[in-house]
């Protein structure tokens, strides 16, 4: 059986709170490592690890960059291990967001995850937020060659959710790449604002929402059965 209407989600910033878990793992690594700095180095600030964050490209530039600023014996593949296990534990569970998914699927709506993550990684975020249960697929570059930018993940999710060639296909994303992968493969495309604006250069989607929940409310309205 065919699916009339499906809505991808990214799992960072939109299904999951990713900037919350981030702020508990900062506090609880700059504690952990407190007594391992280097003695010719600066003690752990956690504002740094967060400014770091956002200017790095990818977690081993982050973790190699961090590594050498507080002279950690920990070797940079120990130190991302870690990372990536305890960020999917500290990911908050938060029911108006299992509530407004739960009222889109039961509305109709076939619901699918994105990520540019590890699948295990990815998969407990989802576990640990308890929205595993209505995520029906879950496609995440580490799966194959795989790239948002491009819009494979995006068509292979509709691959799998066995999309109707008329389907309603959105995504809901906080990231402006899947915006960019949205149009690629021919989706509709909903921006997670988080508080902030799109510049006139920057992708622009068919709709901005501030929250995931305003987001499902505003796709249930948009495209009703």
């Amino acid at each position: 059986m065919t699916t009339a209407r499906i809505a991808l989600f990214s799992i960072d910033h939109a299904l999951t709170d990713r900037q919350t878990a981030f702020e508990l793992w900062a506090g609880e690594f700059a504690a952990e490592y407190a007594d391992e700095v280097a003695a010719n180095c600066p003690e752990i600030e956690p504002t740094w690890l967060r400014v770091a964050d956002r200017a790095c490209a990818d977690r081993i530039e982050y973790f190699t960059l961090l590594r050498a600023r507080y002279g950690l014996d920990r070797s940079v593949d120990h130190l991302h291990a870690d990372y990536r296990r305890r960020l999917a534990e500290l990911v908050p569970h938060r029911p108006e967001v299992t509530a407004a998914l739960t009222d889109l699927q039961e509305a109709g709506w076939t619901l699918g995850a994105i990520t540019g993550g590890e699948r295990a990684t990815q998969i407990r975020k989802l576990h640990t937020a308890q929205l595993d249960h209505l995520v029906d697929a879950v496609i995440t570059t580490s799966d194959s060659d795989l790239c948002e930018a491009r819009g494979d993940l995006m068509r292979k999710a509709v691959e799998d959710l066995d999309a109707a060639p008329d389907a309603e296909v959105w995504l809901v994303s906080a990231f402006a790449t899947d915006v960019v992968g949205a149009h690629t493969a021919g989706l509709g495309s909903v921006w997670i604002s988080r508080g902030r604006t799109l510049a006139p250069g920057d992708p622009q989607p068919e709709h901005v929402c501030e929250t995931v929940v305003e987001a499902t409310r505003w796709l249930a309205a948009a495209c009703p059965r």
